[in-house]
């Protein structure tokens, strides 16, 4: 064997080079799939957010109820019922949620005991979640 010659050195660099650029190619590749696979299943491509949305109604009347307090207990998220005693709350996550109905201000509808409802939310579904309050 001899020594080796500037030529032969190059060559055996310029191999080494060129495999280590192939092998960096497939994992940035392969890690670049997999990062578009990530975000559309969990990310900004593909949005899962669902919504949560019903109507309160008196059950001693059936009337809708306005004004009626709506917490999503686990994201501290609140809302109001409409004047029709409507609620939607959006973008919220696939989980499982306790939807709680309080009235808060008795003096506009009368008193109405507060109740609370376990929802599980599946990716992008709309989840309809009414409410039936007792008179106090």
């Amino acid at each position: 064997m001899g020594i080796p010659t500037n030529k032969n050195v190059i060559r055996v660099k310029a191999y080494f080079l060129r495999k280590m650029l192939r092998l960096v190619g497939l994992i940035f590749g392969f890690g670049s799939i997999s990062f578009l696979t990530m975000c559309a299943k969990y990310g900004d491509i593909y949005d899962s957010s669902g919504r949560i949305s019903g109507k309160v109604t008196s059950s001693k009347t059936g009337e809708a109820i306005k004004n009626i307090e709506i917490t999503l207990k686990e994201k501290q998220i609140v809302t109001k019922t409409d004047q029709d005693g409507n609620f939607a709350i959006s973008q919220v996550y696939p989980m499982l949620y306790t939807v709680e109905a309080q009235d808060i201000d008795s003096v506009l509808n009368g008193e109405y005991q507060t109740s609370a409802k376990t929802i599980h939310l599946i990716a992008s579904e709309d989840k309809n979640c009414d409410f039936s309050l007792d008179p106090k």
